[in-house]
């Protein structure tokens, strides 16, 4: 299925949903983020992963049946830290943060197990990112060498715009309190690129959080 079909299929859930007994709830929720930025060349993959956390906004409507559609309003930050050597002559660290505006839109179904409600959702992820810094470090026989730090997004070739896809679990407890947790993979190419270039950059994410439910 493609990007379009996902999109039209959660778009044309929603409106039935605004037409049924539905009930909403918020929630407000943070938790553990995981990143891993793929990039591939020809045959040469490169990972690098990122961590940090996620905050934000839960808004779910319910249809009453065990269907519904889960979206919301999230900030996340994540940091890698990368170092190496060459010998005891070189070495070098790169320090790189990233910050983005995340908003899901799931389709889910769930279940009541007496004080428990069990629910699985799946759907896309819109990611904006809103700051992407670089600063590189090194020393050469003992003697330090900075580069300063680098806006990677005032560079031609780098999206801040990503869509992820994937899906998760939410548990439930009492109606108070929600543990969950999702992993989504990146189905844009985060590189502006030319044609002829095979340079590919795509970022998938693992959470894993709480949120309060009222």
């Amino acid at each position: 299925m493609d990007m379009k079909r996902i999109i039209t299929t959660i778009l044309a859930a929603s409106m039935m949903l605004i037409g049924t007994t539905a009930f909403a709830q918020a929630s407000i929720g943070a938790g553990y983020l995981n990143s891993t930025s793929k990039v591939t060349q020809t045959n040469r993959v490169y990972n690098t992963p990122y961590n940090g956390f996620y905050a934000g906004l839960g808004y779910d409507i319910n249809e009453g049946a065990g269907f519904g559609i889960n979206t919301g309003v999230y900030f996340s930050y994540i940091l890698s830290n990368n170092s190496g050597s060459i010998g005891s002559i070189v070495s070098g660290s790169l320090k790189t943060t990233e910050t983005y505006i995340d908003v899901p839109t799931r389709i889910n179904i769930s279940t009541d197990l007496g004080s428990i409600r069990a629910s699985v959702f799946a759907g896309p992820v819109f990611s904006y990112g809103i700051t992407s810094t670089s600063k590189a470090s090194g020393s050469i026989a003992g003697i330090e060498i900075g580069t300063g730090e680098v806006d990677n997004y005032s560079k031609s070739d780098y999206n801040r715009f990503d869509i992820q896809v994937g899906g998760g679990v939410n548990i439930d407890l009492m109606n108070m309190l929600r543990l969950t947790a999702s992993y989504d993979l990146g189905m844009l190419n985060r590189f502006k690129v030319e044609e002829g270039d095979d340079y590919k950059c795509s970022r998938n994410v693992l959470r894993v959080g709480l949120a309060f439910l009222f």
